[in-house]
């Protein structure tokens, strides 16, 4: 019952009340006078209004008192919102409210607990992130600070070599503010986007990594199938780069393998070889922010443990997925995204 049709009960039952007491004891009260005191003329009138004004005052009591209490039950759950409020603006998070009805209060008690419930989310993964980031910046910080400070007391000698390991920690710590700035840009960031070529994108960004593949001795054989997405040019560029990207990090084996094919309603692009190893069960940790299998691949490789959380948030933003298949050595990278359907065109 919605919360309209109680209301309106409501009333009616505290109006109804009001009419029919004090008409059926007005009336009583005129036939006692008249039947059994044999007052009438002025007299009567004078006595009748006393009395309806006095019977007009206890009704509206009794039902004001009613109507209060029924309203007061009705807007509970209004005021539990309110102290629930107050409480999440404190940052403290109650245990959810309690839904007993299907009408508006019932409805929005219900959005308000998975509102707080998001707010709780993700005021956890932003203290989770803070904590990481804090983390991720401790190496690449103490690294420098003992090297600058080696420097400066004449420990260490200065050489090329040096200057090289402290450029090298610099471009770090650049590369992870960069990943840390689009991750939180892809989270807030909605770009339309446009039919497009997959493959065409596909082959541009293995064009882009030629040189890298070559530096880093890994052969590249693709198989891509002709179709078409309506997405963001830039936001697939970026996901192919971070999935390229990570061949060149952590490569193992010297080898890629890329495949495009439509499987179904969906475009699938696959990116095969052997790297560094991971485990197993973990396929799904590897999308969390600032997972790595190895604490060490970091220093080795320059990694910030960020760019398949953005390459996650740009899949989920194409109403896409994205995944890991792998025997610990050899890895499957893989994304779904939507199909541009022939009549779409």
């Amino acid at each position: 019952m919605s919360l309209l049709v109680k209301l309106a009960i409501v009333n009616a039952l505290a109006l109804g009340i009001v009419v029919f007491w004090s008409g059926s004891t007005i009336k009583d009260y005129a036939c006692l006078l008249v039947n059994d005191y044999g007052i009438n003329g002025p007299l009567f009138n004078s006595e009748l209004h006393v009395y309806f004004l006095q019977i007009s005052i206890i009704a509206f009591s009794i039902v004001f008192l009613l109507h209060f209490l029924f309203l007061k039950n009705l807007i509970k759950p209004l005021n539990k919102l309110t102290q629930y409020a107050a409480f999440i603006k404190t940052g403290v998070y109650p245990e959810p409210l309690s839904v007993s009805s299907n009408d508006e209060l019932g409805k929005l008690s219900d959005a308000f607990n998975n509102m707080a419930l998001t707010l709780k989310k993700n005021d956890e993964k932003r203290d989770q992130m803070l904590k990481d980031i804090s983390h991720e910046l401790r190496t690449p910080l103490t690294n420098l600070n003992g090297y600058l400070e080696g420097l400066q007391s004449g420990i260490i000698k200065p050489t090329p070599e040096l200057y090289g390991i402290l450029l090298e920690e610099s471009r770090r710590l650049s590369r992870m503010a960069e990943q840390i700035n689009q991750l939180e840009g892809w989270t807030n960031f909605h770009q339309e986007g446009r039919i497009l070529p997959v493959q065409k994108v596909i082959e541009d960004a293995l064009e882009s990594f030629t040189v890298a593949f070559e530096k880093s001795g890994i052969s590249v054989n693709s198989s891509i199938q002709n179709g078409t997405v309506y997405v963001s040019e830039d936001a697939l560029k970026q996901v192919l780069s971070i999935m390229l990207e990570n061949v060149c990090f952590y490569d193992e084996g010297g080898w890629v393998k890329i495949i495009g094919k439509i499987r179904g309603d969906v475009y699938r692009i696959e990116v095969h070889n052997d790297g560094q190893f991971i485990i197993p069960e973990h396929t799904g940790k590897v999308f969390e922010r600032f997972y790595r299998a190895d604490s060490s691949r970091t220093v080795r490789t320059g990694g910030s443990g960020l760019g398949l959380s953005i390459a996650k948030e740009i899949i989920t933003m194409m109403d896409g997925r994205i995944g890991l298949e792998t025997d610990g050595n050899e890895h499957l990278f893989w994304t779904e995204i939507p199909i541009t359907k022939k009549e779409e065109i």
